[in-house]
């Protein structure tokens, strides 16, 4: 019977690797248009992540589909050294899929969304990692209009490729954060709150990056792939912080 790791136990010199984990995260890196591999982020029971790749050229299992919030044991995988400049976990290492990984989906062991919400002063001082992405929770205020980076061509309305605009996050301290997104995100984002008749515009900001210039902070960006907007509004975070909302009209 295989012995399961959690993600934090982990490391090179591991032998044979199994683990059971949730899919946080799921998205395609692409070359020249085309999907390159599928990128993950998984989670475990302990609260631990790590980034995981699934090749392009690896064949998943007939009747395995990877898709997020499932819950699978994973056995027979690769382990390499996260070597990327900016990451979306923590973790130095990496996890590879090969056409000798077995998956067998399993039910939720924890009910966690594996967010770990940075704290606004934390960043504005610097005391937070520009190479790692954070989460972020916070009223949208001060949000500019969508805009195109390039001309359009003939024809196109607009591009996700080529969007952009600014807002500032702000927390219950009234602490905030200026932030900046692009492409799908800033679509997402720009429809949601043109939309919205809430009083407040509440959102979380999953993995992104954090932007400094000469004199400290400057912006938070998503990244491309693995960031993500979430409006979700019986997430708990949101649910908190709407608790505190008598400070901010």
């Amino acid at each position: 019977m295989a012995r399961f790791s959690v993600l934090e136990e982990l490391h090179a010199k591991t032998e044979e690797h199994a683990v059971r984990v949730k899919i946080v995260r799921k998205w395609n890196t692409m070359i020249r248009q085309r999907p390159a591999a599928c990128v993950m982020i998984l989670g475990d029971e302990k609260g631990s992540t790590m980034e995981a790749t699934l090749p392009r050229d690896v064949v998943l299992p007939k009747g395995i589909d990877l898709e997020e919030a499932d819950w699978f044991e994973i056995y027979n995988f690769k382990l390499i050294r996260v070597i990327e400049l900016v990451r979306p976990t923590r973790s130095k290492y990496g996890i590879k899929f090969t056409q000798a990984t077995s998956f067998r989906k399993i039910q939720p062991i924890v009910d966690s969304n594996f967010l770990e919400l940075a704290n606004f002063t934390a960043v504005l001082k610097g005391h937070s990692h520009p190479m790692y992405c954070i989460d972020l929770c916070g009223a949208m205020v001060a949000v500019g209009e969508l805009q195109q980076l390039q001309e359009l061509g003939a024809g196109e309305i607009y591009s996700y490729q080529n969007t952009r605009m600014e807002f500032t996050l702000v927390n219950t301290e009234l602490r905030n954060l200026r932030c900046v997104a692009y492409g799908k995100e800033a679509v997402t984002l720009s429809e949601y709150y043109r939309n919205s008749r809430a009083p407040v515009d509440v959102c979380v900001l999953r993995a992104w990056r954090i932007h400094w210039g000469e004199g400290g902070f400057r912006y938070v960006t998503n990244l491309e792939g693995c960031s993500e907007v979430l409006f979700d509004h019986d997430m708990e975070e949101i649910k908190k912080f709407k608790s505190k909302i008598p400070i901010i009209e």
